[in-house]
């Protein structure tokens, strides 16, 4: 009988430092290019900051009790994803996401060279914090923080972040003065 060896639960999240963030979008870049060109993260304008949107992995994801299609799951290494062919495009996890990092915003399944357009249409991208990438190398980081030429984006155990001196602000922001930006 062959047992499957169980993934360490990751205890990391992506966490913003909002003083370093620059607005590239070099995050979304990354991301576009890893994820067949389904870009799981997004940017909002607060005011005028733009601010990269990146699932916060939540440990009560809503988005997951609210899947008709039972398209998103929590994986054995405790990250939150979608499983792609399952996913009906019905946007109950973007409506049930409490931040609004998922978007509504249906795409699709790349075609080949012989099909150029899209093979699927009905999809919602969601954020996997590049679990290919996690599962090989514990030093491994999301695309999208590997990217971040500012490092504004940090892959970290929350409890590191505040070791580094950075508070905490709504669960998944960072800064160094709660008050002032830059």
């Amino acid at each position: 009988m062959i047992t499957q060896a169980r993934q360490p639960e990751i205890a990391k999240r992506v966490v913003i430092n909002v003083d370093r963030c620059i607005e590239c979008q070099s995050c979304a870049a990354a991301c576009y290019a890893s994820h067949a060109r389904m870009p799981a993260g997004g940017f909002a304008r607060s005011g005028w900051a733009l601010l990269p949107l990146i699932c916060r992995q939540c440990k009560a994801a809503a988005c997951v009790d609210a899947c008709p299609a039972e398209a998103m799951v929590r994986d054995d290494a405790g990250i939150v994803r979608r499983r792609l062919f399952r996913c009906i495009g019905c946007g109950s996890c973007a409506r049930a996401c409490p931040f609004g990092v998922i978007s509504d915003q249906l795409s699709g399944t790349p075609g080949t060279i012989k099909s150029p357009g899209e093979l699927s249409g009905h999809q919602i991208a969601k954020c996997d914090l590049c679990a290919d990438r996690l599962a090989t190398d514990d030093q491994a980081v999301p695309r999208c923080v590997a990217a971040c030429p500012s490092g504004a984006l940090q892959f970290v155990d929350e409890h590191q972040a505040e070791a580094q001196g950075l508070l905490i602000i709504g669960g998944r922001s960072a800064a160094d003065n709660l008050y002032k930006r830059r």
